[in-house]
């Protein structure tokens, strides 16, 4: 009897095989449906702001913003933007990174890296617009999404990427932020500073996670045969 395989097959088990990517790709295509979908343009606006990670909600809600933000992703994103970063970021990364080391792993990556990348990117916004650098409406504007935990991600799966284009991949993961980047003289627009601080997070979590994971795989397991003790002598003979 042939066995099953292919595309269809992999989408089969994609389910099974990363279960905590799969919900979360679903968690993503419902925020995605519901702001665009099922609110009308004021609302949607209303609720993005509400979960902003901007300098004033990091101020009066840290908490609530930081784990409200990644569930929804951004709506003004266009259809390359979205392949890039949930089909590839989410699906294709944070599956491989599930499958390596983890759920809880992964998740705890992905939220320590959306943290202190939102905490340096806000911490230097908030100062850069007090000096008068960037635009007072950023202050409490739309700063909401799921890009810094999945550029984190992105980053922590360059050990499984080969040897000969691992680094070439690390740099274009540190590379995308910059295309559409403002600039205020020498400073980026601080979304471009926390996507950076995520993709270095990503990538030494991602060394030591993996490499963590190798060797406790590559360890010879402990003897199970008995060993005498040589305090013990050995029963004397039976005449």
């Amino acid at each position: 009897m042939a066995t099953d395989s292919g595309p269809r097959a992999a989408a089969r088990a994609y389910p099974r095989r990363n279960p905590m990517t799969f919900a979360y790709l679903l968690i993503i295509l419902a925020g995605l449906l519901f702001l665009t979908k099922a609110l009308t343009g004021s609302q949607a606006d209303h609720l993005k702001i509400a979960i902003s990670t901007n300098p004033h909600n990091m101020a009066h809600k840290p908490l609530t913003v930081l784990l409200a933000s990644p569930l929804f992703t951004a709506t003004d994103s266009g259809p390359l933007s979205h392949l890039l970063i949930i089909a590839g970021g989410v699906g294709i990364c944070m599956a491989a990174l599930e499958r390596h080391i983890g759920a809880p792993r992964t998740a705890a990556l992905f939220l320590l890296a959306n943290t202190l990348a939102t905490a340096t990117a806000t911490s230097i916004a908030a100062a850069a617009i007090h000096s008068g650098r960037y635009p007072a409406k950023w202050w409490n504007g739309y700063d909401y999404g799921i890009s810094y935990g999945v550029l984190a991600t992105a980053a922590a799966v360059t050990p499984l990427v080969p040897r000969a284009t691992r680094w070439l991949w690390a740099a274009g993961v540190f590379a995308y932020p910059f295309v559409s980047a403002q600039w205020f003289g020498l400073l980026p627009n601080f979304a471009t500073i926390g996507h950076e601080t995520a993709a270095a997070f990503g990538l030494g979590a991602g060394f030591f996670l993996l490499r963590r994971g190798a060797a406790a795989h590559s360890a010879p397991m402990p003897s199970t045969t008995p060993t005498p003790d040589a305090a013990t002598p050995p029963p004397a003979p039976s005449a």
